[in-house]
């Protein structure tokens, strides 16, 4: 059976070594709660940050457009005349801020578009189609009183063969254009296109406003805390609408283009977060309002969330955010690395003091124990044990009962001793008297023989 002296000490280094592994392990996972916490949350409001600007951006746009549909509609504006919605085009993109070219076509091949140069610039650009000017649709500068300036650009254009046109004459009401690639600056677009009709219900022409991809792209970019977060637009068929990466999310196929799904984009990054949507939720027309998955890309992890643009707006869009995890984590893992060696060095050291306090206690025992023995071998001195019975607890009364029973037991000793040699002595005296009193009657006989002799011989 193991000693005292060996169990205690081992068992409380285990118990300690627990105790602080526990602690250990529930600050770890405490941190690892606390930095999912404040990923969602900071990918949320980053979210919605984003979605707020999609919005803004886009109700401008479909109020500019409602504010021109309802002038041709009740009359105000003829959707004939292309000068007066030349004129009511021009007064609604001056009023509104929004760069976004507004434009009205209509059957007859007549177009007028307007937009702003820059987002604060009070120099517009004026593209107009009418008969004069067919197949071609010239682009000028205009001032921001209106006057016509020089020619920019002259190209081809029929607007009734456009996407926008013909989606809202098919549809017969306002409607969300396919995304397209726009003639005026290269760059997926959709249009908010409504249809004009006359009070006789004879259809008219379309009054639509541009919404470019590259405008939702710059305002990712400036709303993105730093470089390391990649924001992206995506449709809820996986085709990506915009990215803040610099890969091309379409190419040029001919006269038309392919548009890249996230899980095929030239971003590895992006490639994995379509694979790993695909995977766990079956693609991005499965994902709930918001949703935070994680991934690995290079063997970095990284936290994507995404969410789906208000309903109001009628699109199944989806705004998406990948974070390294290590933008979150670094400053825990530092905090974690120097938590694991606080806590290493003081398991040392609560080692250390517990083996000392565990010395401390067996000292007392081993001394009782040494005094037992000796007492076993007769060597007893209560004076070994003067300083443990000076103590006021358990121990010190135990020593005072030792020194008590230890006297005690040696006087015995000493007094059975004292008698076992006072008892030898008398037992030697009596065998002395005996070996006298046969030596005495011996002597005796050799006389009374000797003296029988000495009367026989006479």
């Amino acid at each position: 059976m193991s000693s005292i002296r060996q169990v205690f000490p081992i068992v409380l280094s285990i118990q300690i070594t627990v105790a602080v592994g526990i602690t250990s392990w529930i600050s770890f996972s405490g941190s690892e709660r606390a930095v999912q916490k404040l990923t969602r949350q900071l990918c949320d409001n980053l979210n919605f940050r984003v979605e707020q600007q999609i919005n803004s951006y886009f109700q401008d746009s479909v109020q500019l457009n409602q504010a021109v549909t309802t002038a041709l509609i009740n009359g105000t504006v003829s959707p004939n005349d292309i000068t007066q919605v030349q004129k009511e085009i021009f007064d609604k993109s001056r009023e509104f801020s929004t760069q976004n070219i507004l434009f009205y076509g209509n059957e007859r091949g007549a177009m007028v578009g307007i937009e702003r140069q820059a987002p604060s610039s009070s120099k517009f650009l004026l593209r107009i189609r009418n008969e004069s000017t067919a197949p071609n649709r010239p682009t000028y500068e205009l001032s921001e009183n209106g006057e016509q300036g020089k020619l920019v650009t002259n190209e081809v254009y029929d607007h009734r063969t456009r996407p926008w046109y013909v989606g809202a004459k098919q549809a017969g009401k306002a409607i969300w254009s396919s995304i397209f690639v726009s003639t005026t600056d290269g760059e997926l677009t959709t249009t908010k296109a409504t249809p004009i009709y006359s009070t006789e219900g004879v259809f008219q022409g379309v009054v639509g406003i541009n919404i470019s991809m590259k405008q939702i792209k710059q305002f990712m970019r400036e709303i993105r805390p730093t470089e390391q977060w990649n924001v992206f637009l995506v449709e809820e068929n996986g085709s990506l609408l915009a990215s803040t990466s610099e890969e091309p999310i379409f190419q040029k196929e001919g006269n038309g283009i392919k548009r890249f799904e996230v899980s095929q984009s030239k971003d590895l990054k992006l490639r994995k977060v379509g694979l790993a949507v695909q995977e766990q939720f079956g693609g991005f027309q499965n994902l709930q309002n918001s949703q935070i998955l994680e991934f690995e890309s290079n063997g970095e992890k990284y936290i994507v969330s995404t969410h789906k643009l208000a309903k109001e707006l009628q699109l199944n869009w989806s705004v998406g955010i990948i974070v390294p995890k290590s933008i979150f984590m670094q400053e825990i893992d530092d905090n974690n690395r120097v938590t694991l060696i606080i806590i290493v060095i003081m398991l040392g050291v609560n080692i250390l003091i517990g083996l000392a306090i565990a010395s401390w206690l067996l000292r007392p025992i081993k001394d009782l124990m040494t005094a037992a023995k000796g007492i076993e071998e007769e060597s007893f001195n209560p004076e070994e044990l003067t300083t443990i019975a000076a103590r006021k607890d358990e121990l010190g009364q135990m020593a005072r009962v030792f020194q008590e029973m230890g006297s005690t037991i040696y006087e015995r000793q000493q007094g059975m001793k004292s008698q076992l040699r006072k008892l030898r002595a008398e037992k030697d005296e009596a065998k002395k008297a005996a070996i006298a009193s046969q030596m005495g009657q011996s002597n005796s006989l050799q006389l009374i023989l000797s003296r029988a002799r000495a009367v026989r011989n006479k």
